[in-house]
This record gives C-alpha cells, sequence and structure tokens, in this order.
C-alpha cells in the first residue's frame, strides 16, 4: 500500500479512536496482503483486476452483509436478494445482519477492531472519513468489468464514493430533493409549477391569497435549519469548498443570495417552519394540507401515499424538478449510500461479487421496484416502474444535475458549523451574511 503521510496517519488515530492499540493493529494490518489480497488491488489501495477475472474460477467464501435497517420491508428484500445470490453462487454463504442503531458508531468501531462485517452500507456524508483512514476495499475490478456497465450510473453518485481517484464504494441508491406541490391549491391560485426562484415566490404568493382550504396555514414549509439552502447556493453557481477542499468558501454572494431568497420568503409570510405548524416535517405539513409546497425527497411519497386521515391527497401530490434562479443552473442535494467492503476482509472477490451482483442491472432493479429509494442506474428511467410513478422518475432524473451532500473528511463538522448558522438567518437572529461568515471562519479555522 503506498505509504501515508502523517496527517493521514493522524486521520487513522482518530478513525479508530477509543479502540484501542489492539484494535489500532487490527486496522493498520488492512494495509498488508491478506489471505485473499494481493498487492495488485485486493487491498484498500492499487489498482485492482476485474470482477470477471477474480470469478473465472469458483468462489467459495462465507461473507458477512451489514446495513441499517429502515424498515422491516427493507430488511426482507435485501434478505430475498441475498438469497437468490446464494442460490447462483452455489460456494458463497452470505450472513446479513442488520445493525438496528447507532449505525455509524458502531460500524467504525468494527473497523478499528478489525471486526468489521465483509460487505455493509456507508453514507456519503462520512464516506470521506472513512476512506481516509484506509479502511476499505477498492471497488475498481468492478467497475473496470464491461458486463457491469459502470457508466450506466449517474457520475454525481459514484464521484461520491470516489477518494483519492480510487472508487471504493458503488452506489446502493439515492434521493434528490424535489419540488413537491399540491395541484389542486395550485389550480384554485391559478398557477404553474415554477421554474425559476422568481416563479416559486409568486406561486406562493398566490397561494397565500387565493387558497381555501380551512386546513391551510402557510404556502410553503422548511426546517429552520435550511436544507434547501445547499441545492440554491449550487444553483446560484456557489459551491462549499474550494475545488482543491482546502477552505470553505460558501459565504460567497452566491451563498448570501441563495439565504436571502430563503429568508424573504420567510419574512414575507410566504414559508413556514414546523414549529409554526402543526406538521412536525414536510411530508405531515403536505398530507394534512397545511401547507401546498414542500422540497422533499422520495421518503415522503409512501407517507402521502398511506394517508388514511384523506386518502384523496395523493392525487392532488406531484412532484416538480426544483425552481433555479433565473441566471443560474439545474441543481439539487443527493443523499447517496454505498455498498462498500472492509480492506480487512478475508474474501475480496466473495464480497465484491456480492456487491456486483446487488448493485448490476437486475440487482438494482430489483430494489428500485419497492420504491424505498431510487436507483443509481440512468436507464433504470424507463423501467416499467418508473413509467408507472412518474414522481419517483422526475426524482429520479435530477441524478443527473445532483450534488451529494458530503464535504470531504470532515463534512460532519463542517455540517455542524453551518446547520446552526443558517437556522440563526432563517429566525432572523443574523443576517444571511452575518451567519454564513460565522459559519465560514469558523470551519477554515477550526477544521480545514
Amino acid at each position: 500500500m503506498p505509504e501515508r503521510n502523517d496527517s493521514a496517519r493522524l486521520t487513522r488515530r482518530r478513525f479508530v479512536g477509543g479502540v484501542g492499540s489492539a484494535g489500532a493493529a487490527a486496522l493498520l494490518a488492512g494495509c498488508s496482503n491478506d489471505s485473499g489480497g494481493s498487492s495488485d488491488g485486493s487491498g484498500s489501495g492499487g489498482s485492482a483486476q476485474s470482477t470477471d477475472d477474480e470469478t473465472s474460477t469458483p468462489i467459495s467464501a462465507d461473507i458477512t452483509l451489514s446495513g441499517w435497517a429502515a424498515n422491516n420491508e427493507e430488511s426482507a428484500l435485501l434478505q430475498n436478494l441475498v438469497s437468490e445470490f446464494e442460490s447462483s453462487h452455489d460456494g458463497i454463504s452470505v450472513d446479513y445482519n442488520p445493525i438496528q442503531s447507532e449505525y455509524k458508531q458502531k460500524i467504525k468501531t468494527q473497523l478499528g477492531a478489525g471486526n468489521a462485517p465483509d460487505a455493509f452500507y456507508v453514507d456519503s456524508s462520512y464516506f470521506p472519513s472513512f476512506a481516509d483512514a484506509g479502511v476499505l476495499l477498492s471497488m475498481e475490478s468492478i467497475a473496470n468489468s464491461e458486463s457491469f456497465n459502470i457508466e450506466d450510473f449517474f457520475q454525481p453518485l459514484l464521484d461520491a464514493f470516489r477518494f483519492d481517484g480510487t472508487l471504493y464504494g458503488i452506489p446502493k441508491d439515492f434521493s434528490t430533493l424535489g419540488l413537491f406541490h399540491n395541484t389542486a391549491m395550485f389550480e384554485e391560485a391559478s398557477v404553474e409549477p415554477p421554474e425559476t426562484w422568481s416563479d416559486l415566490e409568486d406561486a406562493l404568493s398566490a397561494l397565500k391569497d387565493n387558497v381555501s382550504d380551512e386546513s391551510f396555514q402557510a404556502p410553503m414549509i422548511e426546517y429552520a435549519n435550511g436544507r434547501s439552502w445547499w441545492a440554491f447556493l449550487y444553483q446560484n453557481g456557489g459551491q462549499v469548498l474550494s475545488d482543491d477542499g482546502s477552505e470553505a468558501v460558501f459565504a460567497s454572494d452566491a451563498g448570501v443570495e441563495a439565504l436571502e431568497y430563503l429568508v424573504g420568503l420567510k419574512q414575507d409570510g410566504l414559508l413556514a417552519v414546523p414549529s409554526d405548524l402543526g406538521a412536525g416535517w414536510h411530508g405531515a405539513a403536505l398530507a394534512s394540507r397545511e401547507v401546498g409546497v414542500a422540497i422533499l425527497g422520495p421518503w415522503g411519497l409512501p407517507f402521502v401515499e398511506e394517508y388514511e386521515d384523506d386518502p384523496s391527497i395523493n392525487e392532488d401530490v406531484d412532484v416538480a424538478h426544483l425552481p433555479t434562479p433565473s441566471d443560474g443552473q439545474k441543481a439539487t442535494i443527493a443523499y447517496t449510500v454505498s455498498y462498500s467492503a472492509s480492506a480487512q476482509t478475508d474474501s475480496p472477490a466473495a464480497t465484491r461479487e456480492l456487491i456486483s451482483s446487488l448493485t448490476n442491472d437486475e440487482g438494482m432493479a430489483s430494489w428500485a421496484r419497492k420504491g424505498l429509494a431510487l436507483s443509481a442506474r440512468k436507464s433504470h428511467a424507463d423501467l416499467e416502474y418508473y413509467q408507472n410513478h412518474p414522481r419517483r422518475k422526475t426524482l429520479l432524473e435530477a441524478g443527473e444535475w445532483s450534488h451529494p451532500f458530503s464535504f470531504g473528511p470532515n463534512s460532519e463538522a463542517i455540517v455542524n458549523r453551518v446547520r446552526p448558522q443558517l437556522e440563526a438567518a432563517i429566525l432572523g437572529e443574523k443576517s444571511p451574511s452575518d451567519a454564513l461568515s460565522t459559519a465560514q471562519e469558523s470551519i477554515n479555522s477550526e477544521v480545514l
């Protein structure tokens, strides 16, 4: 494995945390070749041989798979996919054990102690810190397999799981933010789905003046910490970090203008935060008809589809792409998760084969048809499932211009410093410029 510089070794010590010297030794052992690895890339670095080459001879291994379980349906589906994999791979047995709580910390501790599952989920928000610690197995052999067709994946999602030019995860699925809106309210207010920020402001004003539903309380809902600001920042030509990742740059004119836009909606009574409403989140506010607009992801659709208090709401809610500044660009935020593998696995070939099977064309299509999240493959927009579920197809299409919610190895520290300042601005406690400058200065002096 290539020699790591002092800062990388320090990062690894931070990653191991309280695991202790034995755990640290096990983690460092992952950098050397194991019984299933070689210097050609079976470890966490280097160029890997292709999956086709790895599977040219039968593989025999007992491997483990873990992830969090969003619900029982997700666990059951993944178990079915694993069973299908075992049926077609006689020599490979997979033990699927989801982690029910504190997933990130438990996986982190297991990786440090040397007893992590062979394959597991990694969220893009903390992927860079895992990759920087050298605990993940390269997935380049899967990417290099022609039959896998890595080019079918949305490029931003692949980029979310690259580190120093190497792919360490295959996107499992993703979610984007779209403009959920009540079509009945839009019709009553005589407005169309907005295409620009100005259009959105006009539409919200029309809703405020014309909607007669007695449940209606505000045109739009947004969290006080301004989740949509991140998308608006990119739309307005801004970015969170400099190109080399060495400094935060979001307190630019583009960032301030994006936050001023959100703050203006709040000040004009066009946007409410959950504490202003009876509903605690976007899906509930839409379903109860308290609002007519919410910037939300596909996780909101099952709630609307299954809302028992008012089943007709499902027919009234549609999804459009996010409006953009008149001189801006399409952009949204993507929340994505990979299948990744431990660099210390004793069975890299079998583990890669499992990940390849779960994310190939057929495997990902099976996952997508459950509607739990979106397929990471572009071609799946043509699946009959998405043709029959146009709202999810709209959210899928936005993968092309999405920006994963991930900002390098210090992503968590960055987000934790930005969110309170966004909230201070939206609640009127600080100006947008002061709020973003405060967060940016804190990140550049304390984090980067």
